[in-house]
């Protein structure tokens, strides 16, 4: 019996680890709790609108959507936000959710403003960087260089550090199915190389890991730090 089982019902998708009595992921941008926080949503209390400059119209690549609870909080503050995710299965769970928020009333402008992909940040990227004009063709989201994306976005997936209540038990099962991104300092390195003006990391508020390029300025939380690189345009 694998450990990890993707279940649908009446509500959308869910994942669920056989192996452990937490609760079963959901992705529901329509809960309690998220709408709560989009509707306190503030440049004080959500560092990533500052480290991002979150503004109508904005163009934003998420390399690393996820759960997709940035993307959506963007995306609602007027962002256009281009999502792309290579799980398979989370990228179900994402698409799911999505369609889902059409139908839920003050969600569904916001809807219209994702584009999601199911696809590896890092092909995606290396595209963006160095297309060929003669071979790459520009997909649905129109993109054919990185100049396209006022902002690139990135997201790894950290170890979690100790058992800290900061951590809630979602992204603890969410690692065990993901991993950790070994390959988070390479995504970095391709997204510089697109030459977009501005990049944000974001990652743990404490840890040994550091980008393999320097931040030009840096925000920190409780919980999380984002790291802002702006070649072109200083914050």
């Amino acid at each position: 019996m694998s450990q990890f089982k993707l279940v649908s019902d009446d509500e959308g998708y869910y994942l669920e680890d056989r192996f452990s009595r937490q609760k079963p992921l959901r992705i529901q941008f329509n809960s309690p709790e998220y709408l709560h926080r989009l509707q306190d949503a503030g440049k004080r209390s959500e560092l990533i609108l500052r480290s991002v400059r979150a503004a109508p119209g904005l163009k934003v690549l998420d390399c690393t959507a996820g759960l997709g609870r940035d993307a959506f909080l963007l995306a609602h503050k007027g962002c256009e936000v281009t999502m792309l995710e290579r799980s398979t299965v989370l990228a179900t769970m994402l698409a799911d959710a999505i369609t889902r928020a059409t139908r839920v009333e003050g969600l569904a402008d916001t809807t219209q403003r994702l584009n999601l992909h199911r696809t590896d940040a890092r092909c995606f990227l290396g595209a963006l960087a160095c297309p060929a004009e003669d071979q790459y063709q520009p997909d649905q989201a129109g993109v054919s260089k990185g100049k396209a994306f006022d902002v690139i976005y990135i997201d790894p997936m950290f170890p979690i550090r100790g058992k800290s209540a900061l951590v809630k038990g979602e992204m603890q099962l969410l690692q065990r199915f993901l991993g950790v991104d070994e390959d988070a300092a390479e995504l970095i390195s391709l997204a510089f190389a697109t030459g977009s003006p501005r990049l944000v990391v974001k990652r743990p508020a404490q840890g040994p890991w550091k980008s393999p390029v320097p931040p030009t300025v840096v925000f920190t939380g409780k919980t999380s730090r984002f790291e802002v690189i702006a070649p072109v345009h200083q914050p």
